[in-house]
């Protein structure tokens, strides 16, 4: 063998050797790119993590993409390539990351409460709605609040990528055509440049507003003028069901003669400390029945009395103890006036041979008749007597004075009512 042939098997062998190797670092590298997944998929809201893209250890491998500019709140794919180095060389892969959204909105029920014909948006009725993309709250079929009722309605929210959560919120459905009740309105007496309370002893109640409005009415009043004026109430519920009540104001010049009601309340407590007519811990009842028990039979009677206002009669009663079926009334009415026990002013209507006055007092949820000078009556007075239970020939009044909403009571109660004890069964 000559010297060139050494040189050609020599640079064979050479060429041989090389190819293998080359061979060698195609093979790694295609291993080492075989463990990175080419295509990747994340939930919305999620990180962007290396090992996702790894199925096995790949060599000082990273992100060659910035992937800080990705918003991974937004669906969407996106190409990225990954970097890894070996044989002292950088190489590159081309990878897909997908950010897909597979999750449904959350949302709490709000239970609600409302009247017929009432629909509140949907969008009020669940709260805490969450979801990574723009959420869309509707009904999922149109609720029918005509009747009321306890229901069961449902909402439904909606993402940008049509995932979907039902939401169930209980409805409670009043059915109310029920207006207000005014309770204690009453005709006024008032004097020229008084402060008038309109509002004392007015109550409202509704059979479902807690806080139904009340307004007054005193638009026709002429402050300087004597006259009789309408004044009236009307009460309106949350649901819009209204009612009035129109009173009389009896606006006047003061007498010469009048005494301020709690000239009054001073006479009432010195006569009912003097003679133990009652104590503050009884009940109105209680306290009532006394009253005209103590007036009755401590009130004499003399047929005459000053009936320019009612409070120089309860003077001229409470410090004489004489005077006519005016002072009676005037007295009673001092003394229940004191005590908050709401209370008027009953005449004999149509008058037969005389006037006569007595008091109408509202106890235990109704007005009745309290006539402490009554000449009829076995007792010598009259204590809570519905119409049913007085001499109606005595106690002939006109019922249109007061109105519906003074609710006189018309069935009997006297079988309860006990003069011997002063007390008054449950009925």
């Amino acid at each position: 063998m000559n010297k060139k042939g050494i040189i050609r098997i020599g640079i064979g062998a050479l060429a041989v050797c090389l190819a293998g190797g080359g061979l060698y670092v195609f093979n790694h590298i295609e291993k080492e790119r075989a463990k990175i997944n080419t295509e990747v998929t994340i939930e919305t809201g999620s990180q962007i993590i290396l090992d996702d893209f790894l199925s096995a250890d790949v060599d000082q491998a990273a992100f060659f993409t910035d992937i800080t500019g990705i918003d991974t709140n937004v669906p969407g794919s996106y190409g990225l390539i990954i970097k890894f180095e070996d044989f002292g060389r950088e190489f590159h892969q081309d990878v897909v990351l997908n950010v897909v959204d597979t999750t449904a909105p959350a949302g709490q029920a709000v239970p609600q409460t409302v009247y017929t014909g009432e629909l509140p948006e949907a969008s009020s009725v669940v709260v805490d709605v969450y979801d990574l993309s723009q959420v869309t709250v509707a009904y999922r079929e149109e609720p029918d609040v005509s009747q009321g009722g306890e229901y069961v309605f449902e909402v439904l929210l909606t993402d940008t990528s049509g995932n979907e959560t039902v939401v169930e919120v209980p409805f409670t459905v009043i059915d109310d055509h029920l207006a207000p009740l005014i309770y204690g309105a009453h005709d006024i007496e008032a004097f020229i440049g008084d402060s008038i309370a309109y509002l004392d002893g007015i109550t409202v109640t509704d059979d479902y507003d807690d806080e139904p409005q009340l307004e007054v009415d005193n638009s026709a009043v002429d402050p300087v003028t004597s006259g009789i004026y309408p004044i009236t109430y009307t009460a309106c519920d949350e649901n819009g069901n209204s009612t009035s009540v129109t009173v009389e104001l009896n606006l006047r010049t003061r007498p010469e003669r009048y005494y301020e009601p709690e000239v009054l309340y001073e006479l009432c407590r010195q006569l009912n400390e003097q003679y133990g007519i009652y104590t503050e811990d009884m009940t109105d009842i209680e306290k009532a029945f006394r009253i005209f028990n103590w007036a009755s039979h401590n009130v004499y009677y003399s047929g005459e009395a000053d009936k320019t206002d009612w409070t120089c009669a309860a003077y001229d009663g409470l410090t004489t103890l004489h005077g006519d079926c005016y002072n009676y009334y005037a007295v009673c009415r001092a003394f229940l006036d004191m005590e908050g026990i709401p209370n008027m002013l009953v005449a004999r209507y149509p008058v037969t041979w005389s006037a006569h006055y007595w008091n109408l007092v509202y106890l235990d949820g109704a007005w009745y008749h309290c006539d402490a000078l009554a000449f009829s009556s076995p007792y010598g007075y009259y204590f809570m007597c519905s119409d049913a239970d007085v001499n109606p020939y005595d106690h002939l009044y006109d019922p249109e004075v007061y109105g519906p909403e003074i609710n006189i009571a018309q069935e009997p109660v006297a079988q309860y009512v006990h003069y011997d004890t002063l007390e008054v069964d449950e009925f």
